[in-house]
C-alpha cells in the first residue's frame, strides 16, 4: 500500500515537472514586447512554437517569399495563443524554407499543403503540428518612414533571416 502511494506521488511529480518544462513564457514575453515597442528593431529574437498557414490569397506562383504565421502558447496545455503574422520564409525546398503544394483539383488549402524544410534539411509537413525553435531578425516598417510621419502605435513588423529547427 505504501509503495503504491509513493509511486502515485512520483507520477504526479513527474507530470508536474514535464508541464513546467514545457512553459514558454520567454517567447510570449518577446511577442508582447515586439507588439508594444520598437526595442527589437534589427535584433535577433528566438521563439518556440509552431508554424501555421498564412492568411492570404494567391496572386501568382512567382513569389519568392511567403509570410508564414508562427504560433506561440504560454505552455503545452494552454488554449491561449500568440501569433506572429509575418515570418518571412523563402519559397522552395532549401533549408529554412516553405513549400506550398495545392493539387489542381483542390480549391481550399489546409496545413497538409504546407511543408517546411528546417536548418538541418528535414522536410516537415505542418499538419504534424511540430514545435520549432525559430530565430530571426525583427524589422518594423514604420521605422522606414521619416520620424514626423510615423504612427507611434503601429508596431507592424516582419521577421527576416529566419532559421528554425525542431525543438
Amino acid at each position: 500500500m505504501k509503495t503504491s502511494k509513493t509511486l502515485t506521488a512520483l507520477l504526479f511529480s513527474a507530470i508536474g515537472l514535464i508541464s513546467l518544462s514545457s512553459c514558454n513564457g520567454k517567447s510570449v514575453d518577446t511577442i508582447k514586447m515586439m507588439e508594444s515597442s520598437y526595442d527589437n528593431q534589427n535584433k535577433t529574437i528566438e521563439l518556440i512554437g509552431e508554424f501555421d498557414a498564412p492568411s492570404f490569397t494567391f496572386s501568382s506562383g512567382k513569389s519568392k517569399t511567403m509570410a508564414m504565421h508562427f504560433v506561440v502558447k504560454p505552455h503545452a496545455i494552454s488554449s491561449e495563443k500568440f501569433i506572429v503574422f509575418s515570418v518571412m520564409l523563402p519559397v522552395g525546398t532549401e533549408k529554412n524554407s516553405v513549400l506550398f503544394e495545392l493539387p489542381a483539383d483542390q480549391k481550399n488549402y489546409t496545413l497538409k499543403n504546407f511543408h517546411v524544410t528546417d536548418k538541418n534539411g528535414e522536410k516537415i509537413n505542418l499538419d504534424t503540428h511540430t514545435t520549432f525553435k525559430m530565430t530571426g531578425t525583427v524589422h518594423y516598417s514604420e521605422l522606414d518612414k521619416p520620424e514626423g510621419e510615423r504612427d507611434k502605435n503601429n508596431f507592424a513588423y516582419k521577421i527576416t533571416d529566419v532559421t528554425f529547427e525542431k525543438d
